[in-house]
């Protein structure tokens, strides 16, 4: 076998070698239940902490917590749990898009899907005020749909 061709056949070897052995290892670390950041909610499940019932809205996010509504702002309190469940308005409502709602602060980016709840529980840490966003794009106010939450003692 010529030497050129040897070379070839072990470069392509090793390439798909590194290639499967990095997707087993995101198969085993995606796999594991610690790893989970976001998964759907299941009906009469009990959720940990205050359940925080967050919309995706065109252009704005809705947020509910203890029965209080506000847009594009809240308040927590610090080293408290939090379920928040994040929806987008259901398909028949002429507003049915996919969000994708990002706290960079807190590590979290959960999408919101028309008919399908996410769910992500998080206890804020520090105080201070922190901002939200949209970061999938979802029509032409894309760019209004941030916000601030306070954390607060």
């Amino acid at each position: 076998m010529n030497q050129k061709y040897k070379i070839e056949i072990i470069w392509i070897v090793a390439v798909l070698a590194i290639l499967f052995a990095s997707m087993g290892i995101n198969f085993y670390v995606t796999g594991m239940k610690s790893f989970s950041v976001a998964t759907k909610e299941t009906p009469g499940e009990k959720t940990p902490g205050t359940l925080i019932q967050a919309t995706g809205v065109q252009w704005s996010w809705s947020f509910e917590i203890n029965g209080v509504k506000t847009v594009d702002n809240f308040t927590l309190t610090v080293n408290q749990t939090y379920t928040m469940v994040i929806t987008s308005l259901p398909v028949g409502t002429g507003q049915a898009v996919i969000h994708d709602l990002l706290i960079p602060e807190f590590g979290i980016q959960v999408y919101a899907v028309p008919g399908q709840n996410n769910t992500i529980t998080f206890t804020p840490d520090k105080t201070g005020t922190f901002i939200f966003e949209c970061v999938e794009y979802c029509g032409y106010d894309h760019y209004k749909m941030r916000g601030y939450f306070t954390v607060v003692k």
